[in-house]
């Protein structure tokens, strides 16, 4: 038992020494580079360590600090894969930054951080690497001190941390106060054992209520997303780091409290509501974008939303598919956005698609008509509205194929769309056994009709926006979705109402100076 707590502490310790030494403004570059190199062949065997504990375990005592399940050890070997390419990636793209040491000393603590989040068995120490995670990041965001952007959007992204740090605390006292605990395991253990109609404690809906609010503040949801559109001026990794990794953990917090969840129908409501109308509104905000890194933070705003509504579903396993497939992408998408000029490029010598109703209405009426008939092919009585999703965005992609003057063209289109469709189901399946105690919402429920409407209207306004660019309503629609219907606007003002910011640190900006930069936010 206690080789099993060694090897979990592996990862953190390995990093956590790497950043001590790694962030030693000292250290001349050629050690440095061999100093990563080393941390990162460190961070390979010490994964494939844990991994054998895990096989190796009959039993995990409640009391330990850490422990070792099939969710977190999936998620921890997403940390350490990231961890290795952001390192690989980093050597050459920091080389040249005179500060490069800072910049490996709060990228190493941040993954320090958040291999402990993952790792945690007790909600104090979860909470204290949730807090410090934050804080590691905010040094991050801060790299560059003299973009002012980066500035401001760091200073908003610490005061809603601060936000979510008290809702995850308050969640955490509450849950000790009603069960006497601190220890995670035992918490779960419990509601897990409890019926599915089981009615919660106003303590335990208001500790569930918390929870979901940390995730949602966590995961960048409207109307507090605007921090996560304008850190882009940070560095490539640090962007990477952000939308791969740490922005996840609102969805993994809803994962680790899976069976409390399932159990508080405010909570999930809440999750639907907010991250349902960010999905459809963040979705179609992104068509509107030209900006690499804008339309990829955008995407990953609704992407966030969708993991929430996964979670509020009860589709937990989807929701951890949703977590890794996530954020291998985004990694990659902006790991490589060097090359976006020279895709931009090819795109621009490719003849242009065009959308026509016919297909679109083509597209619509097959994904309803798959839809539709899973419940009476299968045995499946879960959401639909997922399936509905899943279905329009193929469609979406299908819609373009069909237009072609290759009239063969679209078959290419529908054995990608299939592979894409069997994928997702090969993924659900394999991660269903994880949550296999669990129940999930009943097909036609209110939330479930409520997401079909969303998914229904985010296909038709996608639709339309490609097809009718010069409507004068679309025109009207694009101008809002541009704008981002304005609501980081109103965030901004309430932020420098509350909490005005130094854009140039030790240097007092004059109230004119000060009223130059408000004009330009608002």
């Amino acid at each position: 038992m206690f080789m099993s707590q060694f090897f979990s502490i592996l990862i953190p310790l390995v990093l956590a020494a790497g950043a001590l030494i790694a962030g030693n403004p000292r250290l001349t570059e050629i050690k440095r580079q061999i100093l990563l190199r080393a941390i990162s062949i460190a961070l390979g065997i010490s994964t494939i360590l844990v991994a054998i504990a895990f096989f190796r375990i009959t039993e995990q005592n409640s009391e330990y600090l850490l422990r070792l399940n099939a969710i977190n050890l999936t998620v921890l070997f997403l940390v350490s894969f990231m961890a290795i390419i952001l390192i690989k990636f980093s050597e050459g793209y920091m080389r040249s930054e005179k500060q490069s040491h800072k910049f490996w000393r709060w990228l190493l603590l941040s993954l320090t951080s958040v291999s402990v989040v993952v790792l945690s068995n007790n909600l104090l120490l979860l909470w204290l690497g949730w807090v410090s995670i934050s804080l590691c990041f905010h040094r991050l965001l801060l790299f560059y001190p003299d973009r002012p952007r980066a500035v401001f959007a760091a200073h908003k992204k610490f005061i809603l941390a601060r936000l979510a740090e008290v809702c995850l605390l308050g969640a955490v006292l509450l849950l000790y106060s009603h069960h006497g605990t601190f220890q995670l395991n035992v918490l779960l253990d419990h509601y897990q054992g409890l019926a599915a109609k089981y009615e919660l404690s106003f303590v335990e809906k208001l500790a569930a209520f918390l929870i979901a609010q940390t995730a949602l503040i966590k995961c960048a949801q409207l109307p507090l997303h605007g921090w996560l559109i304008q850190v882009v001026e940070a560095p490539t990794p640090i962007s990477a780091l952000l939308h791969a990794g740490i922005i996840n953990l609102g969805g993994f917090l809803l994962i680790s409290f899976a069976p409390l969840m399932a159990l508080a129908p405010v909570a999930q409501w809440t999750l639907l509501i907010v991250a349902g109308l960010s999905t459809l509104i963040s979705a179609l905000v992104m068509v509107t974008r030209i900006s690499i890194k804008v339309r990829l933070a955008w995407s990953t705003c609704a992407q966030m939303g969708l993991m929430l509504i996964e979670c509020a579903l009860g589709l937990y396993e989807l929701a951890l598919l949703h977590l890794l497939t996530h954020s291998l992408y985004k990694a990659y998408a902006f790991l490589s956005t060097g090359e976006a000029v020279h895709d931009f490029g090819l795109k621009q010598l490719a003849p242009q698609k065009k959308v026509s109703f016919e297909s679109a209405v083509i597209c619509l009426s097959l994904a309803v008509a798959v839809t539709a008939a899973i419940p009476l092919l299968t045995s499946y009585d879960g959401p639909l509205s997922v399936w509905l999703l899943v279905n329009t965005a193929l469609a979406l992609y299908l819609v373009s194929a069909f237009n072609q003057s290759n009239k063969r063209a679209w078959l290419p289109a529908l054995v990608i769309a299939a592979g894409l469709l069997g994928f997702y189901l090969a993924g659900k399946s394999l991660l269903g056994n994880m949550f296999s105690s669990l129940t999930h919402t009943n097909m036609f429920s209110a939330m479930d009709i409520w997401l079909m409407i969303l998914f229904l209207c985010l296909f038709s306004l996608t639709v339309q926006i490609r097809l009718f660019p010069q409507a004068k309503q679309t025109q009207t629609l694009y101008r809002w979705l541009f704008s981002g219907i304005y609501l980081d606007e109103m965030m901004t003002r309430l932020t420098l109402q509350l909490w005005p910011v130094v854009l140039r640190p030790k240097i007092k900006q004059s109230k004119t100076e000060q009223k130059s930069i408000e004009e330009s936010w608002v």
